[in-house]
């Protein structure tokens, strides 16, 4: 299948903050996109050998709510705690990254290795530098490097949501399959209502370690979410819906509706029964009456 696009892209100024800092809480109202923006979903041709997700993910789900008159409560998701921290990156800063960045996008990967090491150094408590380190060093085949990097990006930076979704798609491109879904769990334990980690979970589940059922209730929660307005996730949702045999929802479960008490058909509207014969208050007439 060809790339999915889980979300519209942002100005580029700002990307950048989020990158750069790990917190782009400099513009708390514009929400910079979850880095990267794209899911592969393609089949592979060897299924990873089965483990069973964690009991404790179902606490991740959100959950519709209703009211004592069964109405929905409108569902208000948790905000991003990456984009509610507020550092003021120097205007340095934002240079020697913007520098970095362009010769690594132009392919000159040693000076841009060498722009961000001297980020790490001069701005330590930016993780933006360390992630792109550890894409670097994925780029020149060397993948203990990128662990490295990316533990030190998340060190530094907890909240940074992006740097465990780079991490995880990185561990599954190594075919690291329950690393990358340790990554995805990690970015919802810290914002459970993270869009993106659930449909890249989902797909991991179910295209890579072949656990429809893991991924079922995380197709649902993206779709939940982003308001039902991915028409591909929604298709996606109702055909592995078709394979699991799982139709109940995980996430939207109306209370049942209470039963009204039927009142018999010989009993007035206090509740007393009322005698077949006592339909007409008139005496009753005799032949010879008529």
């Amino acid at each position: 299948m060809a790339m999915v696009s889980v979300k519209a892209s942002r100005p580029v100024a700002v990307m950048m903050l989020a990158m750069l800092s790990g917190c782009a809480g400099i513009l708390p109202v514009s929400q910079p996109d979850p880095e990267p923006k794209t899911v592969e979903r393609e089949p592979v041709q060897e299924v990873a050998e089965q483990s069973t997700a964690p009991a404790v993910e179902g606490k991740y789900l959100p959950q519709q709510g209703y009211d004592a008159q069964g109405k929905k409560i409108p569902y208000v998701a948790a905000p991003n705690p990456y984009t509610q921290q507020v550092t003021l990156v120097p205007a340095a800063a934002k240079a020697a990254f913007a520098d970095a960045r362009a010769k690594r996008e132009n392919g000159d990967l040693r000076m841009a290795r060498k722009g961000f090491r001297a980020m790490t150094k001069e701005f330590p408590t930016l993780s933006g530098p360390w992630v792109q380190l550890a894409g670097l060093s994925e780029q020149r085949e060397k993948p203990e490097k990128a662990r490295e990097y990316y533990h030190k990006a998340l060190e530094v930076n907890p909240n940074n949501v992006n740097a465990y979704i780079e991490q995880a798609m990185f561990e599954r491109r190594q075919g690291e399959f329950n690393n990358a879904r340790d990554a995805y769990l990690a970015a919802l334990q810290v914002w459970k209502d993270y869009p993106e980690a659930h449909l890249n979970l989902a797909i991991l589940y179910d295209l890579y370690m072949n656990l429809p059922e893991e991924a079922q209730p995380h197709y649902e929660a993206y779709d939940f979410l982003t308001g039902k307005t991915d028409e591909r996730v929604a298709n996606w949702l109702i055909e592995i819906r078709r394979r699991t045999g799982i139709e109940t929802s995980f996430i939207d479960n109306p209370p049942p509706v209470p039963e009204v008490p039927e009142v018999p058909a010989n009993t007035n509207a206090a509740g007393e029964a009322v005698s077949a014969d006592a339909g007409s208050s008139a005496p009753a007439k005799s032949e010879e009456q008529g």
